[in-house]
């Protein structure tokens, strides 16, 4: 027989309940401190000037396939896809398939600069979380990326860009996928499925923008030295990842992303005892002796700007120790989760990339 309530019972156990997860993040902590220690053992900012390509390896053996494997499957040919959409003032935009593996069709969006100049500078500018090609480029709404694909485009000589797809739409840009086990707009449990397979969404997604570079610099239209990559918010975690990953890309420009990853550790951006390798800024030090800006909202809603500051000091002993100190740059604009309506971040990237 029912001995009490289940409101009484609430009422008795809760404390219990509370005492276990004040537990779990008591451990938790400690166990991030011990993790801190044996990632300053594993890396810091003269070991990485040391030896940054075995630092590299190591990232990449820890996204997972297909980096692991991209010096064979560069080789498989790729089928593109290239279709005229309209014109804009400021570019002419076109639609792009990239099929980067057997079956796997990747999607984006080609904007050609109007400007005049025949040579022009090459980079991909990565959307956020709930974003699409389109939605980077507001051709149909305005928004927090404060016209980056239009400004980029119009800069100077003008900057020709590509925006990949990555799987963060939502729902309102389609109906549910129901196919396999429904894991539809579900990134996190798509990301876990390729991870019990040795694969991650990032390296997945990492290894779209490698192939999709490599087509176009076949094409000359991303050339050699003058090849850049920006982002905002998940955009800005891709611009750092596939810097740090490809050394072609001449500079990156991170906006509303980078910071402490124990304090901001969404699912997706968290792989097996990577606590013991590498954080933002042991990223970032991959990415260097090479330009790279990162900026950080004052009144950013989603990640708080003092712990952008504290993970860019840590970034910049890496620079330092690469002797290339003025090539890194944390810039604190007045805005939220935005890319900054000053232009510091984009003449930083044109003038490392014309």
């Amino acid at each position: 027989m029912f001995i009490e309530t289940e409101q009484e019972m609430v009422a008795a156990t809760i404390q219990y309940r509370r005492d276990y997860l004040d537990g779990l993040y008591a451990v938790l902590e400690e166990r991030r401190g011990q993790y801190t220690q044996i990632r300053e053992k594993y890396i810091d900012s003269e070991r990485c000037a040391g030896n940054r390509e075995k630092y590299r390896s190591d990232l990449i053996e820890m996204l997972g396939w297909p980096l692991t494997e991209q010096a064979e499957l560069r080789h498989n040919p790729m089928e593109v896809t290239c279709q005229k959409a309209y014109d804009l003032p400021y570019a002419s935009a076109y639609r792009m398939t990239f099929e980067i593996l057997p079956g796997l069709r990747t999607y984006g969006m080609f904007f050609k600069s109007a400007k005049p100049a025949e040579s022009k500078p090459f980079t991909v500018a990565c959307h956020g979380g709930v974003g699409t090609p389109e939605v980077i480029a507001e051709t149909f709404e305005t928004n927090n990326y404060n016209r980056i694909v239009e400004r980029l485009c119009s800069f100077g000589d003008g900057i020709n860009v590509f925006c990949p797809l990555f799987h963060m739409w939502a729902e309102r840009f389609g109906p549910p996928m129901k196919e396999k086990e429904d894991m539809g707009y579900d990134r996190n449990r798509v990301d876990g499925r390729l991870k019990q397979v040795g694969s991650s969404t990032t390296a997945i997604e990492v290894f779209a923008i490698i192939r999709e570079l490599d087509w176009f610099m076949d094409q000359k239209i991303a050339k050699d030295g003058h090849i850049g990559i920006c982002g905002l918010s998940y955009g800005g975690f891709y611009t750092t990842m596939t810097s740090a990953c490809d050394t072609r890309f001449s500079a990156a420009y991170s906006s509303a992303q980078f910071n402490d990853r124990y304090r901001y550790g969404r699912e997706d951006w968290i792989w097996h005892e990577s606590a013991a390798k590498f954080l933002d800024a042991e990223i970032a030090g991959l990415i260097a002796p090479r330009p790279f800006f990162v900026e950080g909202g004052e009144n950013d809603d989603l990640f708080d700007v003092k712990s952008f500051i504290s993970e860019s000091d840590r970034a910049r002993t890496f620079f330092e120790a690469a002797g290339v100190p003025e090539k890194f740059i944390s810039h604190v604009h007045p805005g939220t989760h935005e890319v900054a309506l000053d232009d510091t971040g984009i003449t930083f990237l044109y003038e490392n990339i014309k």
